[in-house]
């Protein structure tokens, strides 16, 4: 008897500690979905755009630089997350791609409270783009894909051994599309 009163408390101990684990694990997912911000599992940047949806100025540049352009917003659109990068004369977003003193590739600035006006700058600098690239258009496509990661929330040089476009380590001459750590980020944060 001893024994079954023994097992029956152990029952009831069980059943109540399967019980707080199960309302702590639903308490984790309902704070989960109700407090915004900064996801647990993402390489997060807050100068991103309020949604995965957003526009950009229609850009018009010569034929080293046009297609490849275009190719990172496809590119982005192209992947499974909601991203959804569209060119609009409304927009108060702009691209500038043009020969700079500084040694950067590409940079990203934004402009505005994330939660309702902000907007972004992304320029582009041909002088060092020109100097490091064996494949241009490869060169042209990465740094935008990256550059538009930023928009959509996502940090540079992210700690990780994964392969990652918003990398500095990365080949910018082959790499040109987001990897799969890119788009878990992105489908992370929004």
């Amino acid at each position: 008897m001893r024994f079954r009163m023994s097992a029956t408390r152990d029952s009831a101990s069980r059943r109540k500690r399967r019980l707080v684990l199960a309302v702590a694990a639903a308490l984790a997912g309902l704070c989960g979905t109700l407090l915004p911000g900064a996801p647990a599992s993402a390489t997060y940047y807050s100068g991103g755009m309020p949604s995965a949806s957003f526009s950009i100025r229609p850009y018009s540049y010569n034929s080293q630089w046009q297609p490849n352009l275009d190719r990172a917003l496809t590119n982005w659109f192209n992947t499974p997350t909601p991203a959804n990068i569209y060119k609009s004369s409304s927009s108060s977003s702009w691209l500038e791609a043009a020969q700079f003193s500084d040694t950067w590739y590409g940079l990203y600035t934004y402009w505005g409270s994330r939660n309702s006006s902000r907007y972004y700058r992304v320029r582009l600098n041909a002088r060092t783009m020109s100097a490091d690239a064996t494949n241009f258009a490869n060169f042209v496509t990465s740094c935008f894909v990256h550059e538009l990661g930023h928009g959509l929330s996502l940090a540079d040089n992210p700690n990780t051994t994964s392969a990652s476009i918003m990398k500095y380590t990365r080949n910018r001459n082959t790499m040109t599309t987001p990897q799969t750590y890119d788009i878990n980020d992105v489908n992370n944060i929004y």
